[in-house]
């Protein structure tokens, strides 16, 4: 659309100056010294730093002949005007414009015809009112120069005008526009941009322009439009050939009109929110049978099989952008003859279809775009399909975040246009062919999360255009190429997440002058330098080399890389002292990470970091106190966890702040720090996750605690914590995970406030000394899934509403904790340490899925109610160690997610219900020391845990001893009794037995022993034990000789 805006643009332009482009006339007249006069004092009230009109000047008299001006031929008078500057999206473009005042000298220039100021930097002037009193003005361009405020109503006066561009761009802030009615008497008008001006007010803006009887083309971008009617009962735009209306947010029904337009020849609609389908009507582009260039993403009435039918009957179309229209209907083999296509953008879709073989036979296309959809298909037949054609034309093929196989065909190199290729976020198996490295004009290459393997080909370096190569979370493997280093251009290299191996040289980098990213971690790649001193030929502002082999010593190469922003070079085996220039060379660093190390040393000042940073320093081994000035930083995390620190948190959290802190995530765990949990709380409004577990600190929980209003996750779990649970914890509104276990408090469980809703989802008391009664109040923490109020002091009955638990009882599906998300390094920051089949695990990525209920070691008594049983989602229950008495319930079979289920050491009687043999995935057993009786119930599942799961009871059956002809226990009388000897018969046998091996032990003590410690005797000892292990080996291996 843009080209052929460009092209009538050209005509315009080059209509009005015609007469000046030949100059045969030998005795052309000089230019009227008046107007010269005015030009010079026109430039006198400019700033031209870039000199630009230094053709401009008292000794050259002839002012025709200075650049910009076109003067007529016959009477010597200025017609036309070009001053416009450069494109304001080069480097150094602000230093060509031209700024200052545009003086009213200007008036002066009568015969003015064409005047264009457009791409300069007039500083938020209003456009000057005295430009409305040039009569013969046709061309007026004031695009993009900066201009502000009103639109002066005096530019109706230009009835001659026929192009008038005063677009800003929405970037400069919508200027407010009341009326459109200054346009009315502009009857030549074939050209009208007013993009960036705010026409929310302009009520008229339709009417008006719909009554411009010239007009050929109409932009109104970003105008804030809301306003638009459905039907017109006249409509007027019989010469339209342009409309843009994009990034208008009308969010109503397409307007059907717009498809009355039988002229037009671009229609661009991009983010108009446009609704479909309207009823009474189908098709809509099938009249429009001039159009070339179709523009209307982000509107969905395009999702509509009528509408899209009637577009692709359009045969003439060279451009169509349908992205983000949320497309669900058949349409990719609708193009399959549109050969006039050139660009083709359906990205960000939901079209679930198969590639057609077909789009590869639009030979002149240049530019496709389907990423984001769910298209299928073996993408190898395409790009065969591609290379097949006499000349192709392709230069952007963007398949990306789809579901394509097959392969990438060796005949790749054929497309020598190609610029971009992207394949990314598919399921594309194979290598990458060689043949790839031919695309000389290949500047992006996209092939990460892919099924990809094999090499890296060798001569990846001649793609010597190359700019972005991101070949991430595949399985490549090998060596780097050292030809790597010859992608002078190259900016962007990630490489992370493969299988790559070997050393990485000098030779590696050796002209990447132009990188500043380069993301390669998780690798098994080592940094090997030849030259002590290296000096990196790149300035980085990324670097993420993490798991690579760079230690012992640290990376000395690194204090050339003043710019980072981003820094992990985490696990990379350094066992060095931290250098003291690492934290004063990387000021506006936001997010580091040097974590699983063995750097040693004391925390520095960390305030010198970027604000809002990530700062990852666990698991090394820094000592000393927490670092001062904490309060002068300002982070989003902060974790130095599973070092050696020291000291108390007082100086280190509590200071005063002068402003509000940006710290989501404190994580202090696993160090040695002491003393008592300061009260100062309410300075960190904005903490996510608090995690003080494995410490040794003392005293209670402070109450400034409760202003945290966006706290989720609070772990203080193991260290020397005392008094009473306070209250605001369990009714606390944000938190998610509460971990207080393995401390000294004491008390009840807090009371719930009613009616108070919350999100707690782990609550972990364990190995506490609460006593009390579980209060029924916390049942109504229906998100919980994981309770621990294992070895406490708790008593009375096991409350019956555990039913609440929504999540365990399936009612709601679970979802993923506390977690911070660092691209492709998501950090789960809530964990638990849980105690399950025995043992103790830690859980963090996939916590959220674990759902246990522990109240074992306690002293709870009565029945298991059987409500319990209907926790279907359950996945580990331990009641052991209580005082539980009654049956087993029978509705125990309804456990159907039980993994581990331990009821040992209770009193529960009766028989094993029949309804365990349904727990399919229970894998972990214990019922030993009850009162159970009879037969354990025959299932693959129960057969299978041993004898210790059902010890000390009066049960039998496999695993244990088979029953008697009663249904018990061999040892078992038939009144359900154990036949127990009488005492005395006991005691005869016991010291028996007891003498039997003392004796033994003397015996044998002095026979074998003894002797062992002469030197003689042992030697002659263990000859003989050589002898026997030797004869007992030929005897059980004789047969296989």
């Amino acid at each position: 659309m843009k080209s052929f805006t460009h092209f009538w643009l050209l005509i315009i332009s080059s209509t009005l100056c015609a007469s000046c482009l030949c100059d045969d006339n030998p005795g052309r007249v000089l230019c009227i010294d008046y107007e010269r006069l005015a030009l010079l004092q026109f430039k006198q009230d400019l700033i031209d730093d870039a000199n630009r009109l230094s053709s401009w000047s008292s000794v050259n008299i002839d002012c025709c002949m200075w650049d910009g001006i076109l003067c007529d031929n016959f009477t010597g008078h200025v017609q036309e005007l070009h001053l416009r500057g450069p494109d304001p999206e080069l480097e150094d473009a602000s230093t060509q414009m031209l700024r200052g005042n545009i003086n009213r000298s200007l008036l002066l220039l009568k015969q003015l015809k064409y005047l264009d100021l457009s791409c300069n930097d007039f500083e938020a002037t209003q456009i000057p009112s005295f430009i409305g009193s040039f009569q013969n003005l046709r061309y007026l361009n004031l695009s993009l120069s900066q201009f502000y405020g009103r639109v002066p109503h005096q530019l109706g006066n230009l009835s001659m005008l026929v192009v008038l561009d005063l677009g800003n761009g929405p970037w400069l802030g919508n200027v407010p526009m009341n009326s459109m009615h200054w346009l009315s008497s502009l009857r030549l008008l074939k050209y009208l941009d007013l993009t960036g001006y705010d026409l929310s007010m302009a009520s008229d803006w339709l009417q008006v322009t719909g009554n411009l009887p010239s007009l050929v083309e109409l932009h109104l971008p970003s105008s804030n439009l809301t306003q638009i009617p459905h039907e017109l009962p006249k409509v007027n735009f019989t010469l339209l050939t342009v409309l843009d209306l994009s990034f208008n947010i009308f969010d109503t029904l397409v307007p059907w009109w717009i498809f009355s337009l039988s002229k037009l020849v671009s229609l661009d609609l991009t983010r108009c929110l446009f609704h479909g389908p309207v009823p009474g009507r189908v098709g809509g582009f099938q009249n429009m049978t001039d159009l070339k260039f179709v523009h209307v993403s982000e509107n969905d009435f395009m999702n509509s099989t009528s509408v899209l039918s009637g577009l692709l009957s359009v045969t003439s179309l060279v451009s169509i952008d349908i992205s983000t229209c949320n497309l669900s209907v058949p349409i990719l083999g609708g193009f399959q003859n549109m050969t006039s296509l050139v660009s083709i953008d359906l990205s960000q879709n939901f079209i679930n279809e198969t590639l057609p073989n077909s789009f590869g036979n639009l030979c002149n296309l240049s530019y496709v775009d389907l990423r984001s959809n769910y298209i299928r298909g073996d993408v190898s037949y395409l790009l065969n399909n591609f290379c097949e054609c006499n000349s192709p034309k392709l230069d952007s093929l963007a398949l990306s975040a789809n579901f394509l196989s097959g392969h990438i065909p060796y005949r790749i190199g054929v497309l020598q246009n190609l610029v971009t290729f992207d394949l990314a976020f598919n399921f594309i198996p194979g290598v990458i062919p060689n043949s790839l490295v031919r695309l000389s004009s290949l500047k992006v290459l996209r092939l990460n999360v892919n099924h990809l393997s094999g090499k890296l080909p060798d001569s990846i370096g001649n793609l010597t255009s190359l700019e972005w190569l991101e070949i991430s979370f595949n399985k490549l493997n090998g060596s780097l190429p050292v030809s790597l280093g010859k992608l002078g251009n190259l900016t962007y290299l990630s490489v992370h997440h493969n299988l790559f191996t070997g050393d990485v040289t000098e030779d590696h980098f050796a002209n990447l002058t132009a990188l500043t990213i380069l993301w390669a971690e998780a690798n098994m790649l080592t940094l090997k330098l030849s030259v002590k001193n290296w000096t990196p030929p790149f300035k980085l502002g990324t670097l993420k080399i993490g798991s690579w082999n760079l230690g012992p010593r640290f990376p000395s190469w690194l204090r050339s890389q003043g710019n980072l922003t981003e820094i992990d070079i985490g696990n990379t085996g350094i066992s060095d002292i931290m250098p003291r220039w690492f934290w004063s060379s990387f000021s506006d660093i936001d997010f580091l990470n040097i974590s699983h190390n063995s750097i040693r040393g004391t925390l520095e000042d960390l305030s010198i970091l970027a604000p809002e940073s990530v700062v990852d320093l666990s698991s090394n081994r820094f000592e000393g106190p927490l670092p001062g000035k904490f309060n002068e930083a300002d982070f989003v995390l902060l974790d130095v966890s599973y070092n050696h620190l020291s000291g108390s948190l007082e100086q280190f959290l509590c200071p005063s702040l002068e402003k509000d802190r940006s710290l989501q995530v404190l994580e202090l765990a696993n160090n040695n720090l002491s003393g008592v949990i300061p009260d100062c709380w309410m300075n960190w409004q904005a903490l996510s996750v608090i995690n003080f577990e494995n410490n040794k600190l003392s005293g209670g929980i402070p109450k400034s605690i409760e202003s945290l209003s966006s706290i989720q996750s609070f772990n203080i779990r193991n260290n020397n914590l005392s008094g009473k649970l306070p209250a605001f914890l369990l009714n606390s509104k944000s938190l998610q995970i509460i971990e207080l276990a393995e401390n000294e408090f004491t008390g009840s469980i807090p009371l719930l406030i009613k009616g108070e809703e919350t999100k707690l989802k782990l609550l972990s008391l364990r190995l506490n000394k609460l006593a009390g009664e579980i209060p029924e109040e916390l049942c109504r923490l229906t998100s919980i899934q994981i309770l621990d109020l294992a070895h406490n002091n708790l008593s009375g009955t096991i409350p019956t509403c555990f039913y609440n638990f929504s999540i365990v009882s399936r009612r709601q599906q679970p979802s993923p904790l506390v977690f911070y998300d660092v691209p492709f390094q998501i950090r789960v920051l809530g964990s638990a340490l849980l105690v399950t089949k025995g043992r103790e695990y830690e859980y963090r990525s996939i916590l959220y899925l674990v759902t246990t209920l522990d109240l074992s070691s306690n002293k709870f008594s009565g029945p298991i109610p059987k409500e319990l049983m209907y926790l279907s989602g359950l996945r580990w229950l331990n009641l052991s160690g209580n005082h539980l008495s009654g049956r087993i319930p029978e509705e125990i079979g309804k456990m159907t997610s039980l993994e581990s289920l331990d009821l040992s050491v209770n009193q529960l009687e009766g028989r094993i219900p029949s309804s365990m043999t349904r727990l399919t995935t229970l894998n972990w057993l214990n019922l030993s020391s009850n009162k159970l009786t009879g037969e354990i119930p025959t299932s693959t599942q129960l057969q299978s845990f041993s004898e210790s799961s059902f010890m000390s009871n009066a049960l039998c059956g496999p695993p244990l001893a088979l029953c008697n002809k009663k249904g018990v226990p061999p040892d078992v009388s038939a009144g359900g009794e154990s036949k127990e000897p009488n005492d005395d018969e006991s005691d005869d046998k016991n010291w028996g037995f007891i003498i039997s091996i003392v004796l033994g032990f003397i015996i044998g003590f002095w026979t074998v022993v003894a002797p062992l410690f002469a030197s003689k005797w042992r030697s002659t000892y263990y000859n003989f034990l050589d002898n026997v292990w030797l004869k007992i080996y030929l005897a059980c291996h004789k047969n296989s000789f």
